[in-house]
């Protein structure tokens, strides 16, 4: 601290009372920065002094010193200052006063002082002297707390590091124990383990041996070890069945007294000499042998040797079964076979067998004989012989009959030893083994081509027939036409003798019943043809009715019958062509009224039944005879003509009604019963759904 050399004034009262106010507020202060500025600010009201500033060792708080030229102290910075240091070297100017801020621990830094009149300040000087002390005791503290909570931290961190060193290793330490202890259990579990396995492998040997005594006991094969010298060791229960001998009186005894054949060419071996077999060869070896009972008797056996070794000695195991049955099997085969064959030569038809995927194993004579074909090529003489133009198809159908195992029939041309095809029929079914698949076909070629061509001949002339009606119908239109149109210029003209207008009504009635018979051949030839077409559209069944009743008003009155008509209230409505409809129901009344004498009834009731529309025509005419009624449907088909009857037919009408009833959904049968009777026929017809109308006829609007 610089000395004055001038008498101080007095200190204000109140400075000092500032003075002492600011130390105490030093202390609540957290930092050295923040105690700097609030010292900065208070010291700046002291008399005498223009600003304030602090170095803690190279800056400047609250900012750096202007006249100093650098905004750091450049000795602060650069050099770690010593207790003995009594000035900022960064103060070069004499109004700038530094005030060491000294602890007994060291320099903490300096208090820079701007100062502007040296007696205004000189009172101020020992009390801002020891406010500088002050800070420096707190900044001494401050750093020493630190220092003590940084050794305090170091000591923590060392005690939880050791700690955490001894955490480590007690766990491992506790780890190895357990370790030990586990390791002591399992090798305590595994010694008892191995106790129990031994007791186990030791029990399962012992039932194994039990099992196996048992299987050689029980089993139904004769089973017989020797050595190998051939000396009987073991003779099971089925060996004193099959052979006679009691275990007792074979075993020490050679295997030859069970097996002659061994008694030729045998050497120190018999076993090896007998199955043809170098030693270490023999495994799972089979043979059939002649075996000898006791009684001298000789059988067929069937022998299954094998090799094994025992404390280093060859033993031989034989499994012998009698298949005398067998040997009668294959016998009785063999001339099932013979017989079958003898059978296939002798029928006309041609014989052949296949397997379960259908390739040919077995073809009869008979057909190498039609087509000149030589039997070299299996299964392919079929496809060489085969008309090309049939082959995809019967190809088609075998695979399917093979996959579905159904029956197989087809029908194909084969080409004989002539070059010509002639037409066969073929049906070949499966044979079931005993799982229930089919393990191999048998089938059989008839000839049919006379038949075919037969039936040939036959669609000609119903082809002939056809187009023989609609040519007839045609023709027989052209001359009605003028004919009509007479009818219908004498009806224009008044006619005054009588025996005129009979003949004009005569012809009139003629000739609209030839019409009808026109058209109904008409339309039974485009039936045959296909040529009619249906005008699908919503009619309800009322409507049908009426234009039908309409349309046979006239022969129903003129016959004098008693018509009865019974249908729903509600509509009912159909899917169809409404002139067929009628047409379908004024031939049933037709056919009621002609077949029906004078005075008769005719009942025509609908129902709805099930979503079904069901018409019934039903009447008290001739009737029908049963020998006729599965034929009343067919063409040309009619009931006896000895009734007197205006009207008669060709026989066509129920064909027609039939065709159109299911060219709509429908159905259509007869019944009678009998001559005398009457008659009924019922149609049933599906019901239009209410839908389906409701969207046509929007869709019509």
């Amino acid at each position: 601290m610089t000395n004055f050399k001038f008498r101080a004034p007095q200190p204000q009262p109140e400075v000092l009372g500032k003075l002492l106010i600011v130390q105490q507020t030093l202390g609540v202060l957290a930092s050295k920065e923040e105690q700097a500025a609030f010292l900065c600010r208070a010291l700046g009201d002291i008399p005498g002094v223009e600003d304030v500033h602090f170095c803690f060792f190279g800056s400047f708080v609250p900012e750096p010193i202007k006249l100093a030229g650098d905004a750091v102290c450049g000795y602060c910075t650069n050099t770690s200052p010593s207790f003995e240091i009594r000035r900022c070297c960064a103060v070069t100017n004499g109004c700038k006063e530094s005030i060491a801020l000294r602890a007994s621990s060291g320099l903490y830094g300096f208090l820079i002082l701007g100062i502007n009149s040296r007696s205004a300040f000189a009172p101020y000087a020992p009390y801002v002297a020891n406010t500088a002390n002050f800070l420096a005791t707190l900044l001494e503290k401050r750093q020493t707390k630190q220092r003590l909570q940084q050794v305090l931290s170091d000591l923590e961190d060392q005690v939880a590091a050791r700690t955490a060193d001894l955490v480590e290793k007690n766990a491992r330490l506790e780890a190895e124990i357990a370790r030990r202890e586990a390791a002591e259990a399992a090798l305590h579990e595994a010694y008892e383990q191995l106790e129990r396995r031994v007791e186990e492998r030791t029990a399962a040997l012992k039932s194994s041996e039990e099992r196996l005594q048992s299987i050689i006991t029980t089993a139904v094969d004769g089973i017989i070890t020797t050595n190998s010298a051939g000396v009987i060791e073991l003779f099971n229960g089925a060996a004193e069945r099959l052979f006679g001998y009691k275990a007792s009186e074979v075993i020490g005894q050679h295997v030859r007294i069970l097996m002659p054949t061994m008694e030729c060419g045998y050497d120190a071996n018999p076993i090896e000499a007998f199955v043809g077999a170098d030693q270490g060869d023999i495994a799972c070896l089979r043979r059939d042998v002649a075996a000898r009972h006791k009684n001298g008797s000789v059988f067929p056996a069937e022998l299954t040797v094998s090799e094994m070794e025992i404390g280093g000695e060859r033993k031989f195991t034989g499994i012998i079964r009698d298949i005398s049955e067998r040997k009668w099997a294959e016998t009785a085969l063999r001339e099932s076979e013979a017989r079958f064959r003898a059978m296939a030569e002798t029928v006309p038809d041609i014989l052949f067998t296949s397997d379960a995927y259908g390739r040919i194993e077995y073809v009869s004579p008979r057909f190498y004989e039609l087509t000149g074909l030589t039997e070299n090529s299996g299964g392919t003489d079929w496809v060489r012989a085969k008309h090309p133009d049939d082959c995809e198809n019967v190809r088609v159908r075998w695979r399917k009959s093979v996959r579905t195992k159904e029956p197989f029939q087809a029908k194909f041309r084969l080409r004989a030893v002539d070059g010509g095809y002639q037409w066969f029929q073929v049906r070949a079914r499966p044979i079931y083994d005993e799982g229930n698949c089919a393990s191999k076909w048998f089938g059989t070629c008839s000839d049919i081509d006379e038949l075919v061509r037969i039936q040939s001949a036959l669609e000609e002339g119903d082809r002939r027939k056809n187009e023989f009606l609609a040519m007839l119908s045609h023709e027989l239109r052209n001359p009605l036409a003028p004919i009509c149109n007479a009818v219908q210029v004498l009806g224009l003209l008044d006619l005054p003798d009588p025996r005129l207008r009979w003949v004009k009504e005569m012809i009139e009635r003629q000739v609209k019943h030839l019409v009808h018979l026109v058209d109904d051949l008409l339309d039974v030839s485009r039936f045959t043809r296909g040529k009619i077409t249906l005008k699908q559209e919503a009619i309800e069944l009322s409507e049908v009715i009426e234009r039908a009743v309409e349309a046979t008003e006239g022969i129903i009155k003129a016959q004098e019958h008693q018509l009865s008509i019974s249908y729903p209230d509600e509509p009912v409505w159909l899917k169809g062509d409404s002139v067929r409809l009628v047409q379908i129901l004024t031939n049933l009344l037709n056919n009621a009224a002609k077949y029906t004498p004078h005075g008769g009834r005719i009942d025509l009731t609908a129902v709805v039944d099930h979503g079904k529309v069901v018409v019934s025509v039903s009447d008290t005419g001739i009737g029908i005879p049963p020998e006729l009624l599965p034929h009343i449907f067919d063409l040309f088909t009619q009931a006896d003509r000895s009734l007197d009857r205006s009207q008669g037919g060709l026989g066509i009408g129920l064909t027609l009604v039939r065709k159109l009833v299911e060219m709509h959904g429908g159905s259509i049968e007869a019944s009678s019963k009998g001559p005398g009777l009457g008659s009924e026929f019922v149609v049933r017809l599906p019901r239009m759904d209410i839908t389906e109308l409701r969207t046509q006829r929007g869709g019509a609007k």
